[in-house]
């Protein structure tokens, strides 16, 4: 595998002008000793003005900005899109609410190198932790593994609140999509999916899972950056709810994955919505966790009674 020193770092971003400017303003200030492309996929509008400011921020010679305004909506087409125009081979993609700790291309980088074979690399938020009550709610409803690096039995990844604890690299099942980097050649084969729409939940997921196929996936919990989860030009708190649900059921079965594990899925579910119950912050999202529910037990029900009929009189094995 030959030696890289070239980063394509994408930020898709949608009328969110301010988080936009401190994300540009947080990679001026690393120093680079390689070529960096700084390529924004844009799903709304950006001045002209304030990409002519962006161009005056990086000044750094080894910086070059590009800018693409896209036709389809959704944050998976603007995956694809920079797959599509990506210079170089390593693909960086953050959030525009997303800051840079010091020092952060220079390691990812040196990942790179130091694990040739590997298909993707991400890092972790500081904002987030974990705490007891965190801990049991992700043991007992099976919203994380108990292992950083391995999603839980119901395809959901809770368990990212223990990278804070870790010390060294670790290969992982999944990265967070407020930044994490893949090889461009280890995406080639990503398709938009059609529940993957608008805010897109889960799309970190889908493309770890595909990245997955050609190499291993890691994370570095020194690879730091601060992700102010802005609200604005987000879906509708119900909409993320229900999509949170629904969207890991279809993550489920683009995997293939075993009947047991739907099940989990719907335990998963029943704890979600009795969060949003009890923590009055999370009372918006009731209705969605209900919604998404529904969608979940009337899609196992149909292929419960699909398969008990075709296979009638057979021993039934499922993957």
């Amino acid at each position: 595998m030959t030696h890289l020193q070239r980063i394509t770092l994408s930020i898709c971003t949608r009328n969110r002008h301010e988080d936009l400017e401190r994300c540009i303003h947080s990679i001026s200030m690393q120093n680079p000793q390689f070529p960096v492309e700084v390529l924004i996929v844009d799903d709304g509008e950006i001045p002209e003005t304030l990409l002519t400011d962006f161009e005056i921020i990086l000044s750094n010679p080894n910086f070059e900005l590009h800018y693409y305004k896209k036709q389809i909506p959704g944050l998976i087409h603007s995956r694809v899109e920079t797959i599509r125009l990506a210079k170089h081979e390593v693909i960086l993609f953050l959030d525009d609410d997303v800051e840079l700790a010091s020092g952060y291309l220079d390691r990812l980088m040196d990942l790179y190198n130091r694990y040739p074979d590997a298909a993707g690399v991400g890092g972790r938020d500081v904002l987030l932790g974990t705490s007891f009550i965190w801990r049991m709610f992700c043991k007992v409803f099976l919203y994380g593994s108990n292992k950083p690096g391995k999603l839980s039995l119901s395809g959901y990844g809770g368990s990212m609140t223990l990278w804070c604890l870790m010390k060294e690299p670790f290969q992982t099942e999944y990265l967070v999509g407020c930044n994490m980097s893949f090889r461009r050649g280890a995406l080639l084969d990503l398709q938009p999916v059609p529940w993957l729409i608008g805010y897109s939940v889960g799309e970190d997921l889908y493309l770890t899972q595909v990245a997955r196929c050609y190499g291993q996936v890691w994370l570095d919990p020194d690879l730091k950056v601060i992700h102010h989860q802005s609200s604005q030009s987000r879906d509708k708190v119900k909409q993320v709810a229900y999509s949170d649900i629904v969207n890991h059921y279809y993550l489920l079965r683009e995997n293939g994955s075993a009947f047991w594990r739907y099940i989990c899925l719907l335990w998963t579910s029943i704890g979600l919505l009795i969060r949003s119950m009890l923590r009055k912050a999370h009372r918006p999202k009731r209705s969605g966790y209900w919604s998404g529910l529904k969608f979940v037990i009337t899609r196992y029900r149909g292929r419960f009674t699909h398969e008990t009929v075709v296979n009638h009189g057979k021993e039934q094995t499922y993957r």
